[in-house]
């Protein structure tokens, strides 16, 4: 078991960790900037919309073209898919479109499949990410992805950016018919590891994963503000907030 601390706080006997991935360790800016400007584009061919709408479409979903940077509101990574598709009808209905969730959810699936392809050129690694995984394996600690991102998708970043020998586990949004903020992919995910939430924690960057651990009885949560939203928001939640992966020590 290993002790991860910062300047400000300790996080003991831990021996699971549980990782967001977007925003956490992956940059989610770039990540999924493409995809709502690629759901945006399916967007308006299935629904007939003047393209001018692009700008409105993609900042209602959370992505600013201006500033290329996710919005600290959302939805895009900060509410789970579901809450992503349903801002989207509602930002539809004000565009005098009605649709329906299995629409837009087959829009969304079609946009992903798609965009594998090209996955290559929107994926970074966020700076001081590897370090830490490398630091946790050695001390045989065990890591597991818990994502609202599909598990195919995540399958193909980790491979891609080379990071698959470090993750025991993938949880993604289809593994679990529930939203991550109720902590049962967490908890799904201590049933496949066999350990225990008194030895586990979460690391992310959203409230969402703080509503995890906390509702899976994880020991803690660690937020990182290398995602889309603030120190001071983040640390509403939990003291245990670093601004990157570097800052947290970890020791035996």
């Amino acid at each position: 078991m290993v002790k991860l601390c910062s300047d400000n706080w300790i996080l003991d006997k831990i021996d699971t960790v549980l990782f967001d991935k977007d925003g956490t360790f992956l940059n989610s800016d770039i990540y999924w900037g493409k995809l709502v400007e690629l759901r945006t584009f399916a967007l308006i061919k299935e629904f007939d919309l003047n393209p001018h709408l692009f700008f409105e479409l993609c900042y209602q979903m959370g992505y600013d073209i201006k500033t290329k940077k996710l919005t600290p509101n959302g939805p895009v990574g900060v509410l789970s898919r579901e809450g992503v598709i349903n801002s989207t009808i509602e930002s539809l209905k004000k565009m005098s479109v009605n649709t329906d969730f299995g629409t837009i959810d087959r829009i969304f699936v079609k946009v992903h499949d798609n965009f594998l392809d090209n996955l290559k050129n929107f994926v970074e690694i966020i700076e001081g990410a590897k370090d830490c995984f490398d630091k946790l394996k050695n001390k045989n600690v065990k890591l597991a992805v818990v994502t609202s991102d599909t598990h195919k998708n995540t399958k193909e970043i980790l491979k891609y950016l080379h990071l698959t020998q470090y993750f025991d586990l993938i949880i993604g949004k289809d593994d679990c018919k529930f939203e991550k903020k109720t902590g049962k992919p967490a908890l799904l995910a201590l049933e496949k590891l066999g350990t225990c939430a008194n030895n586990t924690i979460s690391v992310g960057d959203a409230p969402m994963d703080y509503d995890m651990a906390k509702n899976a009885n994880l020991k803690g949560c660690i937020l990182v503000t290398t995602g889309q939203v603030s120190k001071n928001e983040l640390s509403k939640y939990t003291h245990c907030v670093v601004e990157n992966l570097s800052e947290v020590t970890i020791n035996d």
